[in-house]
C-alpha cells in the first residue's frame, strides 16, 4: 500500500538533496538499482520517502511505500527497526515543509488534485462517475443488441454486460434510454449477489491497517 504527496509550492528537485534537510536528521538513501536523476529517496533512518522529478526539474510527487511492497524489500532489510506496513514518513514530510516553507497534501486531500475544497473535489468526482456510467451504459446496450462494442472478454464490464443481456431477455423494455437507471441498478444488484467478493476483517487486521495508515491525515504544515 502506498500514499502519494505533493507540495503546494514548487521546489527544485536538486535542492531537496543538497543537505539542508540534515538538520532534521533527514538524508538521502542511495539505492543503486533505483536511484536516478529523476527519482531519489529520503530517509530519517527508520522511514523513507521516494521523490520524483518533473520535466522542468522541480519536485513532482512524493511516495510513501508500505514496507511490505516488493519493490522496497531489500531496502527495508537495511533499515533498523522498520516494521512491515509501518513506514510513516511524517518526520521527513515535516522537514521538507519547514525547510521550504510550504504545505504538503496527500492524495486523500482535494488540494493534491488541484481543488480548493472537498465540495469541489466531490462534484468533480461525481461528474466523472456520471460520465463513465453513461459511456458504460452505451456499451452495454450495444452488446445486448448485438452491435460492435469496446467491452473486453474476462473483464468486470463483460460480466456485467452478460448480466444485462439476461435481464433484457426477461424484460426487453430495459433497453429504453429512460430505463438506464433501472437497468444499471439491476445489474449492480445481481453482480454484488453473484460475483462480488466480501472481505471480513478481524480486530488484528483492522489494527494492522490502522498502523499502516498512521498520521496520513495529519500532514505537516509550514
Amino acid at each position: 500500500m502506498s500514499t502519494d504527496y505533493r507540495t503546494m509550492d514548487k521546489i527544485s528537485f536538486p535542492d531537496l538533496f543538497d543537505g539542508r534537510l540534515e538538520r532534521f536528521e533527514v538524508r538521502e538513501h542511495i539505492k543503486a538499482a533505483e536511484t536516478s536523476n529523476t527519482q531519489r529517496c529520503l530517509t530519517d533512518g527508520r522511514n523513507y520517502l521516494w521523490v520524483y522529478a518533473e520535466c522542468d526539474g522541480t519536485v513532482g510527487s512524493m511516495t510513501r511505500f508500505g514496507a511490505s511492497d516488493g519493490s522496497t524489500s531489500d531496502f527495508t532489510v537495511g533499515m533498523r527497526g522498520l516494521l512491515v506496513g509501518g513506514n510513516a514518513p511524517e518526520r521527513i514530510l515535516g522537514a521538507i515543509a519547514k525547510t521550504f516553507d510550504t504545505y504538503i497534501f496527500s492524495e486523500h486531500e482535494p488540494q493534491y488534485w488541484g481543488f480548493d475544497t472537498q465540495e469541489e473535489w466531490d462534484l468533480a468526482l461525481k461528474k466523472i462517475a456520471e460520465e463513465g456510467e453513461t459511456k458504460f451504459h452505451a456499451e452495454i446496450i450495444k452488446y445486448v443488441t448485438g452491435g460492435p462494442n469496446d467491452l473486453k472478454p474476462g473483464t468486470i464490464g463483460m460480466i456485467q454486460a452478460k448480466i444485462a443481456k439476461d435481464l433484457v431477455t426477461e424484460n426487453p423494455g430495459l433497453v429504453s434510454p429512460d430505463k438506464k437507471e433501472e437497468l444499471m441498478e439491476a445489474i449492480e444488484k445481481v453482480y454484488k449477489a453473484d460475483h462480488a467478493v466480501v472481505i471480513h476483517l478481524d480486530d488484528r487486521d483492522i489494527a494492522a491497517a490502522r498502523m499502516a495508515m498512521t498520521h496520513e491525515d495529519d500532514l505537516p504544515q509550514a
